[in-house]
């Protein structure tokens, strides 16, 4: 005669089996990480020491996850939960301009990071950000003697808003390499450049790197490294 099991046996038995833990929806995935690769704008480099950091239900929401960007850019952070959005923040440091990430659907088209949080895309975890472009944080380069390429000390150097430029956003006076570096936030500059106190000219800087007298005459200035910027003797 078949004989069922009672209870008690049944709770002996349980009692033998490894115990589960519980699985969260995060753990459910295989591969929650958030991940891509910080990349300069301008000129297409890895950007490399940058933290990033996983922003949980809204761009202001609590930060679950910090990493920082390898020596090629890459970077992954980790999502809490499966179910819930995250926004992907880029710190602000002295190589690029940071903001919140714009994940591109479309395969093959980068993302962005972008100033505002607005800008930003909501991403769920396990994706692949891919190239992740920002705008470099500095406004550089060099005034140099239009003439014979000698470096200019003394120049005053001044950022101005294009919808505005009788406002100084950002200014430097060149070294004794004629070097200037100005830090920036945003995307449309005009650069202005005032040489009258070392016998050189004073205008904007000019679509081809020389100076102009009016900005009518003049391009807005790229951002990041832009080169030599050459000055007439007046």
């Amino acid at each position: 005669m078949r004989r069922t099991i009672s209870g008690i046996a049944l709770a002996a038995v349980a009692a033998l089996l490894p115990v589960s833990a519980a699985v969260g929806p995060a753990d459910a995935l295989t591969n929650p990480d958030i991940k891509g690769q910080l990349v300069d704008a301008t000129t297409g480099t890895a950007v490399a020491n940058t933290v990033v950091k996983l922003h949980q239900g809204a761009p202001t929401g609590t930060v679950v996850d910090t990493a920082s960007t390898d020596s090629t850019g890459h970077f992954a952070v980790t999502p809490g939960v499966a179910d819930a959005p995250y926004w992907v923040e880029v710190v602000r440091n002295a190589k690029v301009q940071g903001g919140f990430v714009r994940d591109e659907a479309d395969p093959g088209v980068d993302s962005w990071v972008e100033f505002d949080a607005s800008g930003g895309t909501s991403v769920a975890p396990s994706t692949d950000l891919g190239r992740v472009l920002d705008d470099p944080s500095f406004i550089s380069g060099k005034a140099v003697n239009a003439a014979n390429g000698a470096e200019l000390r003394g120049i005053i150097v001044t950022t101005r808003e294009v919808g505005a430029l009788a406002t100084v956003v950002g200014t430097d006076t060149t070294d004794a390499n004629g070097f200037f570096r100005i830090p920036i936030f945003g995307e449309d500059f005009g650069l202005r450049l005032n040489g009258h106190a070392r016998g050189f000219e004073t205008g904007w800087r000019g679509c081809a790197g020389g100076v102009t007298a009016t900005w009518g005459a003049a391009c807005q200035s790229p951002i990041g490294k832009i080169g030599k910027v050459r000055m007439d003797h007046l």
